[in-house]
């Protein structure tokens, strides 16, 4: 992609000569001569990026960047000047200078930081278009909270996601929906439009940590022939999941603990330490406060990261979610194979809800995306389970064997009937209110066990 630059600098051989090098580079170029013509310029035709010399006679550099980061923050701003010191190169990302370099006759150095900040452009693009559509994905409206557990959770999400400081740890189990949650928080709060990017923790190689999250400059080590910009610095403004932070190793969390309580980053062989703006959320399925007990994991850190701890339960505490959750994927996945499958038959329904899926919402999603890959028909049976789910009912429910749910209530249900006397009415509210006991309340359930849909249940319940 083609990207327009704007070059403001007050002497004109300096001028030139850096116009003339960017164009042949494949830049478009516009020039000022000063602030006051930049100030112009950027109103009338706004540049991709912008490169500013930091001394010029009336408006300032630093000035001119203080008053384009209040009309506009995206742009990218490279800094110039004639002498490079730690101090100007603070003082100019204070400011929110996306690099800062010194003019130089070959101009390699700003030739790196056009690259970054191509880079930086293209990325905050497809974030721009990725955010539009996980702001729908992850609204809170479509969050599936049919039970008490579940609706806790959905105001504890709300709550957080009203706060964009607050550093948020998310415990559970493998599969639970500790990134869903996450997400939920993010894109329902004030950051949403800005980037959200996972960090996962165990998969990055600890000698490339460092340089992953915090950039590194160029000749900093071997093979690092440019300057590289780190997640932290391109998820400024957004959130930054820590994934499976209980597997980060020992030294690396030092260093990470520092970054969470300055909010500063120093890129690898880099001196100058850069401000970042970053929410922080950190996740696991590992008990901390143990890790922290057995030497694995810091306490320092466990205590800067769970400034508001989020349990997520399992899935098998939130039976009442199953169906709706199952119907959704069903949903993804006929329309992602294109088939015409749109039910869920009730020996189904019954079977997942009898099944404790020890890999939780991860587990259900992948039998459901089975499930209608190997359904022929416009209704998923059992039989398009896999078996060892299918032997697992046909033994909790076979004839001869104690039929229990979860709390150990006989499942078979004798009725009396008085020919002459007794109505089909009372007889229907009764078995619903039997029903509706031997499930523990749970009307997804007990409309699954009657082989009628939850709609249904709750009409005749209203109408009883």
């Amino acid at each position: 992609m083609i990207q327009t630059v704007l070059l403001v600098e007050d002497e004109a051989s300096i001028r030139e000569a850096y116009a003339l090098r960017l164009e042949h580079k494949g830049y478009v170029v516009h020039t000022a001569r000063n602030g006051e013509e930049g100030i112009a310029l950027l109103q009338k035709t706004p540049p991709d990026i912008l490169i500013l010399d930091m001394v010029m006679s009336g408006i300032s550099g630093l000035e001119l960047l203080k008053e384009i980061r209040t009309a506009d923050p995206e742009l990218p701003v490279i800094v110039l000047t004639a002498r490079g010191t730690i101090r100007d190169a603070v003082e100019a990302m204070r400011l929110g200078a996306f690099d800062f370099v010194t003019k130089s006759i070959d101009m390699d150095e700003l030739f790196i930081a056009l690259a970054n900040a191509s880079r930086f452009l293209t990325l905050s693009q497809e974030a721009r278009y990725r955010t539009g559509q996980e702001s729908e994905r992850f609204s809170l409206d479509r969050m599936i909270a049919e039970g008490e557990v579940s609706r806790t959770l959905k105001k504890q999400i709300k709550n957080l996601a009203s706060n964009d400081q607050i550093t948020v740890l998310l415990q559970g189990e493998t599969g639970s929906g500790k990134e869903y949650a996450s997400k939920l928080i993010h894109y329902n709060g004030s950051r949403s439009e800005r980037p959200f990017i996972e960090v996962d923790c165990p998969a990055i190689p600890s000698e490339l940590f460092e340089s992953e999250l915090f950039g590194y400059e160029k000749g900093s080590f071997t093979g690092a022939t440019t300057r590289k910009v780190g997640l932290l610095e391109l998820s400024d403004g957004g959130t930054v999941l820590l994934d499976e932070i209980g597997d980060l190793p020992l030294h690396l969390q030092a260093k990470l603990l520092r970054v969470i309580e300055d909010r500063k980053i120093r890129r690898v062989g880099g001196g100058a330490q850069y401000p970042i703006n970053v929410r922080f959320m950190a996740a696991t399925h590992r008990d901390l406060r143990q890790a922290v007990k057995n030497g694995q994991f810091r306490e320092d850190l466990f205590y800067r990261l769970n400034v508001v701890s989020l349990h997520i339960p399992a899935l098998r505490e939130r039976r009442e979610d199953i169906i709706p959750m199952a119907e959704r994927f069903l949903y993804e996945s006929a329309q992602a194979f294109r088939k015409n499958v749109r039910t869920i038959a009730p020996d189904a329904q019954e079977m997942l809800l009898s099944y404790d899926f020890p890999g939780n919402i991860r587990e259900l999603s992948n039998l459901m995306e089975r499930a209608v890959m190997f359904c022929a028909g416009p209704r998923l049976e059992a039989k398009n389970f896999p078996s060892d789910m299918n032997q697992i009912r046909q033994e909790s429910f076979s004839p001869g064997t104690s039929r229990t749910n979860d709390v150990g209530s006989e499942l078979v249900l004798p009725m009396y009937y008085e020919i002459g006397k007794d109505s089909l009415p009372e007889h229907e509210k009764n078995l619903i209110r039997r029903v509706l006991e031997k499930s523990g309340g749970n009307k997804t359930l007990a409309a699954s066990r009657l082989g009628i849909s939850r709609w249904a249940l709750d009409r005749r319940i209203k109408g009883s």
